[in-house]
């Protein structure tokens, strides 16, 4: 029989592979996200904060809070800022499995920016149709490093954190 390779070299730590090692940022993470604070885990590459991610969203569905972990990798760089946007939503809806058509809302929602149709998205859709908390977990920052509209994205990400102030249901 074949020894189990323990070991995980490079990459998120795979759910039935390889060991992963809880450290004090496992339980302030999750902590934090049961507290719906608004956080930023920032550190060199390979060191754990996909992983970390990855960990933190399986023990929060443990006590019934949903997670959304979207990997801006997958979305891509060559793409259109409606594109961009449209991408984050289908993601959203694909992993909260929403029973709202996306794509169908985007278009009859065109009459307003992207940026403000993201933060209505998450008004009219997501808070209406999710009664549980979410978590929304946004992986490889750094792809956005080379497009010219995600100061924009960054400003609405402050804006649904600040408007928890004056809507409850943030």
């Amino acid at each position: 029989m074949a020894k189990a390779n323990i070991y995980s070299l490079g990459g998120t730590v795979q759910a039935s592979k390889g060991t992963y090692l809880s450290r004090l940022a496992d339980e302030k993470l999750l902590e934090l996200c049961q507290l719906g604070e608004f956080i930023y885990i920032l550190t060199s590459r390979q060191m754990g904060k996909s992983s970390l991610m990855i960990s933190t969203a399986s023990k929060l569905k443990k006590v019934s809070v949903k997670s959304v972990i979207i990997d801006l990798t997958k979305i891509g760089t060559q793409v259109t800022v409606e594109q961009w946007y449209l991408g984050l939503l289908l993601e959203i809806e694909e992993q909260l499995m929403l029973d709202t058509d996306v794509e169908e809302w985007w278009q009859a929602n065109d009459n307003v920016g992207f940026t403000q149709r993201l933060t209505n998205f998450f008004q009219h859709v997501l808070l209406e149709e999710v009664t549980s908390p979410v978590v929304v977990f946004v992986d490889e920052i750094d792809t956005t490093l080379s497009l010219n509209f995600t100061d924009d994205f960054f400003a609405a990400i402050r804006y649904l954190y600040v408007a928890r102030a004056q809507e409850v249901n943030y």
